[in-house]
């Protein structure tokens, strides 16, 4: 029986995939080492990095001017890094939709030259709905 994954972390991968990594899991290209094995600053390494950005770009159209980051701490790395990147010493705008944007303005908040305001929140009917926002909550 074949399970497909679709949640929102790991996902389905195609069965093509899976065997290529799994036929150079013990030996990547002929190296005699692991693909994890490989040190970060290895020729071998640096292709793989190279091909997965190209691979990136060409799939989602990213011009040269743009840099692509790869990054570990999956996507709730994102609640402090926005805001360290984009609201440093700035007033950051919340929408509260439930816990995963509660999760966001919890890690905003520990950001000490941000603050942080929750301009609109459905937390008063369980999050059962999208809060409309009051434009006069929005500085200009």
């Amino acid at each position: 029986m074949t399970v497909y994954n679709f949640s929102a972390g790991p996902a389905v991968l195609p069965r093509t995939v899976l065997e290529k990594a799994q036929s150079e899991l013990l030996d990547y290209r002929n190296s005699g080492m692991s693909v994890m094995e490989l040190s970060h600053r290895s020729s071998l390494f640096e292709e793989i990095i190279q091909e997965a950005e190209n691979l990136l770009r060409e799939l989602m159209a990213i011009p040269d001017n743009y840099r692509v980051l790869f990054l570990q701490g999956g996507a709730s790395l994102q609640f402090s890094a926005i805001p360290l990147n984009l609201a440093r010493h700035k007033k950051a705008l919340y929408v509260n939709t439930g816990s995963w944007s509660q999760k966001a303005i919890e890690a905003a908040q520990q950001i000490a030259d941000v603050t942080v305001d929750v301009i609109a929140s459905s937390e008063d009917k369980q999050f059962s709905y999208i809060p409309d926002i009051d434009p006069s909550s929005i500085d200009q």
